[in-house]
């Protein structure tokens, strides 16, 4: 079975600023330019990055089991309601699995994950600092993270570069999870996209920490890049801990696979080192049983 543990449910000009629309539209056109990776085309307008449930319903049709959330960011002027995720997880509860988003800077955002979990049944939570503007290593959060510990909710963390103009890199390096994944042990985690451009963050944190993990998704638009991190995470021996995933609406878990198949694309021909099928293969069919073992 295929699992793709990272899609979101959002569109415009319900859930995305005005800015936050334009400028996503922008990096999406840079990408189609100049990726060497096989690139989601999607809308080419203000809704470029748009997925409303039957978009994401048709593109999730390879997977066997799909995790969906949306982003809770005023910041950055994205704000999705979380009861929009339950309704959908409803209407397809044999294959989808619903994760909560909190603003941790809400005062009440530990009371609004409690509701998420009790009444709308959502079964994880996504943050993404860098969107949120908040410092992943303040104490004053740790409250969130004891809620997800008590319930048993894993964390997908945007912990890495994006494209507004309103995000704040400073709070996007992978290394700042490094006291929550320890103080918090039992929390499963997640850090999307490699973690990129600080993969090899990501790797060693993902080594040194049982409960974080990685997925892949969003990072084959960037052929060479994706390459070195593949190769980085393959000699660190965390290879098994990398989970495929498509971000959708930016990819699909079809551009995923197709990436990942490519992957030694860069250098053939040349004595670097090469990503194995077997090692493939467990990426596309085997890593997330340790991650969501109830699916196994």
């Amino acid at each position: 079975m295929i699992v793709d543990c990272h899609t979101h449910l959002m569109w415009y000009p319900d859930h995305i600023a005005q800015t936050t629309a334009e400028e996503a539209l922008a990096s999406k056109l840079i990408k189609l330019k100049y990726s060497g990776g096989e690139a989601y085309v999607g809308r080419l307008d203000l809704h470029a990055y748009d997925s409303k449930p039957e978009q994401h319903w048709l593109v999730s049709e390879p997977a066997g089991r799909v995790v969906v959330f949306g982003l809770q960011a005023k910041a950055t002027g994205i704000w999705v309601p979380n009861e929009l995720i339950a309704n959908y997880v409803k209407e397809h509860p044999e294959k989808l699995e619903g994760w909560a988003s909190v603003d941790p800077n809400e005062p009440d955002c530990v009371e609004q994950l409690e509701y998420c979990v009790s009444h709308l049944s959502l079964k994880g939570l996504k943050l993404g600092p860098v969107y949120q503007h908040f410092d992943p290593q303040d104490r004053r959060h740790w409250p969130l993270f004891k809620k997800c510990q008590e319930h048993g909710l894993p964390i997908m963390w945007h912990q890495g570069t994006t494209f507004p103009s309103t995000a704040r890199l400073k709070w996007s390096l992978p290394l700042q999870l490094e006291d929550v994944a320890m103080d918090f042990p039992d929390v499963k985690m997640i850090i999307a996209h490699l973690g990129h451009p600080w993969e090899e963050d990501t790797i060693v944190l993902a080594r040194k920490c049982p409960n974080v993990y990685t997925d892949i998704s969003a990072v084959h638009y960037r052929p060479w890049r994706y390459w070195q991190a593949m190769v980085t995470a393959m000699e660190y021996g965390i290879a098994h801990k990398i989970l495929l995933a498509s971000d959708f609406p930016s990819g699909t878990i079809t551009n995923v696979i197709n990436g990942l198949r490519s992957v030694n694309k860069p250098v053939e021909g040349t004595a670097l080192p090469k990503i194995p099928l077997e090692i493939q293969d467990m990426i596309i069919y085997e890593n997330w049983k340790s991650f969501f073992p109830y699916w196994a």
